[in-house]
């Protein structure tokens, strides 16, 4: 008796205290923390807070307030310059100031619009652009329409270029520790004075941080609750059809139960939340605690109908599946634990949990599926006959594996080679509103806006004049508005460029006769001091200029206002404009604010991509040496381990599909199965190899054991990840995609190249 059979006769004997009651035990103990859970979307959660980027974020945020905004669209097919458009907009722009967290709102109406007094012309007045609407004839309206959309201050930003649609603009506080709660509260009292107010043929949308959060909330929970039901129902379905058995549905089931238990506890218990990563456990877990149940499950059943009684099929099981359980939850491990190195945090702790998740589930799968079977003793009918069947369709395919071995390597390393080619055109993008696709409300709200007024997308530029009272240098501001042309004219995602020093511009112009000429940055620092003073001095309380320079006035903040981008269009953006301040000015600018946090993402993405799957081919590497021993091996298991990771991401460049944080955590797992599938072909083939089995015999005998789990387990998560190509969130549509594909690619791989591999080698040597 090896130590393999010892440990299964050991199960059976100490069935309930050993294999049942401890390890439940210990997951509820764990499933106790899954009070503690909550969601997270706050952006400082990707980096951490020493890092850089956060260190840049916090700082953009102290000195000019949050750059969060919720924007209110509303938009008329005709001109919202009607009147009661216009008190439309007044009202929710009065009533949003007055909404808690909001710090500021800029609107057409409130719009601080600065023009020469018709009585005196040496007197510069400041006041809303827009007030006593009731006393605003048609041409006042037509006058102010035409003022509104020829403004560079207004227009795209405020107001469309055609003058039918307008934004409400409503500046968050900054707030160290604002809770996703807050954004959705501050969404729904936006929703609220939108149908408190809405005018019949009038279009509204909301667009924003607070919207973002609401959508993504909803989406975890609405994709949650649809799809998690759908995959249950689908994976016991097709383990009822499969097995025709009940405890083939039930016991794998309560594995992959248990486990997301104590993940759930595990992690809520570590003080992590569910953010756009974490929420995915539940999906990785069924993918984990499936495969070994089955393979274990498969083997005994096929024993029990071969005539064996319930123990000695049990112990034939454990003592062939035990050492490609270990090794394909110990490679599963790591290659999740691989996430750690990651500086996105939220792919740390999802690295983290879900490699706690494979230890689990291969505790469970070893000791409490045996253990249970133990107990339950289910009836299994004899069934040599079938059985027979059975091996004489394996040992067909085996022979035509064996025949054809050269043609089918060839084949597949055409099919590999023709996939890899897309790898050229694979795009990395974590742009969070393109997790949504176009058919939702927030994708049709931002999609609208950009189209019809301006972007929604901020880019926040730094420019450090070097000095106290630096701002108001002549040839500092001249090079500010150099720049803005520059960068206006060289992105075409760009629509509006706010500054102060668009104030200067238009204090200089009517200081001087309102003259056109004169819309320029003046050469003197001393006019341009008491321009910005007159101008500050004249705005009402809460429209101060702080939030455009620091109150030492060093730093000038530009708001670049831009369409929907990809990362790596971002990332163009911000070098040009670093090298543009280095080569073209003797004062320096840096990229603060949100956007940067999701630009860095990408670069950070790309080397967790790069890093952890290296590491995980590494770990996966070693531990393939100790346990085969044997170069042959490692290098025959290497394409069929590596080319279905290879196939995906050359077919996402194929199709044009981006590569987001969800596609990280997608290859980890497709190496996770790809090697599990190959460990237990290969770990049987060699135990066939030692009993002095001939390579087509050893062949028939892998694929008899371990070539119908593997079949199982892949038309079970193919079929039960493909559900989530319904879904209208991305990471998820994304990743049901890819992982199916690459599922797929890798049963192929191991059931047809591997053994013509080992077939082939066997006849060269």
């Amino acid at each position: 008796m090896n130590k393999k059979e010892k440990l299964a006769h050991n199960i059976i004997k100490y069935r309930w205290s050993i294999a049942i009651l401890i390890p439940i035990l210990i997951i509820i103990i764990f499933a106790l923390n899954i009070h503690k859970a909550g969601v997270e979307t706050d952006w400082k959660i990707w980096f951490d807070k020493d890092s850089k980027v956060m260190k840049n974020f916090t700082h953009f945020k102290e000195t000019f307030g949050s750059d969060d905004r919720i924007m209110i669209v509303l938009s008329d097919k005709n001109s919202i310059f009607k009147k009661d458009i216009l008190k439309n907009i007044k009202t929710i722009t009065e009533s949003l100031w007055q909404t808690k967290l909001i710090a500021r709102v800029d609107s057409i109406t409130n719009y601080q619009y600065s023009h020469v007094s018709k009585e005196d012309e040496d007197e510069i007045i400041v006041e809303d652009f827009i007030d006593n609407i009731d006393s605003l004839t048609k041409k006042d309206l037509e006058e102010k329409k035409e003022i509104a959309i020829s403004d560079p201050q207004t227009k795209n930003l405020l107001i469309s270029a055609d003058g039918k649609s307008a934004i409400i603009i409503a500046r968050i506080v900054y707030k160290e520790n604002i809770k996703a709660n807050d954004y959705i509260t501050l969404y729904n009292a936006s929703k609220k004075l939108i149908e408190e107010n809405k005018i019949k043929g009038v279009e509204y949308h909301i667009v924003g941080v607070p919207a973002f959060t609401d959508a993504f909330i909803n989406a975890i929970k609405s994709n949650f609750i649809m799809f998690m039901p759908l995959l249950f129902i689908c994976i016991v379905v097709l383990l009822a059809l499969i097995f025709r058995n009940i405890w083939a549905v039930v016991l794998p089931l309560t594995i992959v139960i248990l486990t997301i238990l104590f993940i759930a506890g595990f992690s809520f218990g570590l003080g992590y939340k569910l953010n756009t990563l974490t929420s995915m456990f539940p999906i990785f877990v069924i993918a984990i605690g499936i495969a070994d149940s089955i393979h274990i499950f498969w083997v005994w059943i096929h024993k029990r109908k071969e005539g064996l009684n319930n123990e000695e099929s049990i112990v034939f099981s454990i003592n062939k599946n035990f050492t490609p359980a270990l090794i394909t939850s110990l490679t599963t491990f790591v290659g999740f634990l691989s996430l750690g190195v990651s500086k996105i945090i939220p792919l740390q702790a999802f690295g983290i949990v879900v490699a706690s998740g494979a230890i689990i589930a291969f505790i469970l799968s070893i000791l409490f599926l045996p253990a249970m079977l133990s107990i339950l003793n289910p009836k299994i009918k004899e069934q040599k006959q079938k059985v027979y069947k059975t091996h004489e369709r394996i040992k067909s395919y085996t022979n035509f594996v064996v025949k054809n071995d050269k043609a089918i390597i060839i084949s597949c390393l055409i099919v590999i080679s023709i996939c890899f080619i897309g790898l050229k055109d694979t795009t990395i993008d974590t742009d969070f509103l393109k997790q949504f696709s176009k058919t939702t409300d927030i994708r049709k709200s931002t999609d609208f806006v950009e189209k019809n007024i301006g972007g929604t997308i901020s880019m926040e530029i730094i420019i450090d004049s070097k000095k106290a009272s630096g701002i108001n240098k002549p040839d500092f501001m001249k090079d500010v508005e150099k720049f803005k042309i520059e960068f206006k004219n060289h992105f075409s995602k760009v629509r509006h460029i706010n500054s102060i020093t668009d104030v200067v511009k238009k204090y200089n112009q009517l200081m001087n006769g309102n003259k056109k000429e004169f819309y320029k940055i003046p050469d003197s620092k001393e006019l341009i001091s008491q321009y910005l003073l007159l101008y500050s001095l004249s705005l009402p309380q809460g429209m101060g200029i702080n939030d455009m320079m620091d109150t030492k006035n060093r730093y000038l903040r530009l708001t670049s206002m831009n369409n929907l981008a990809s990362e790596q269009e971002k990332l163009k953006m911000y070098r040009w404009t670093e090298d543009w301040w280095k080569q073209n000015s003797k004062y320096s600018a840096t990229l603060e604010g949100l956007t940067l946090v999701t630009a860095h993402m990408k670069i950070e993405l790309t080397n967790t991509m790069i890093k952890s799957v290296l590491l995980a081919l590494l770990f996966v590497t070693l531990i393939f040496w100790f346990t085969f021993k044997s170069k042959f091996y490692m290098l025959i298991s290497a394409v069929p381990n590596i080319a279905p990771l290879l196939i995906a991401m050359g077919i996402t460049g194929w199709i044009g599909i981006n590569m987001d944080l969800g596609m990280a955590i997608v290859f980890v797992i497709i190496i996770g199965i790809a090697i599990d599938d190959t460990v237990h072909f290969l770990s049987k083939y060699k135990d066939a190899i030692s009993k002095g089995y001939t390579t087509r015999d050893a062949i028939e005998k892998a694929l008899l054991l371990s070539g119908s789990a593997i079949v199982i387990t892949t038309v079970i998560l193919v079929t039960a990840l493909g559900i989530f190509l319904l879904s209208d969130f991305t990471i998820y549509s994304n990743f049901g995609f890819v992982s199916s594909i690459a599922l797929f690619c890798a049963m192929i791989l191991d059931l047809l190249l591997l053994p013509a591999s080992l077939s082939y080698m066997s006849k060269i040597k």
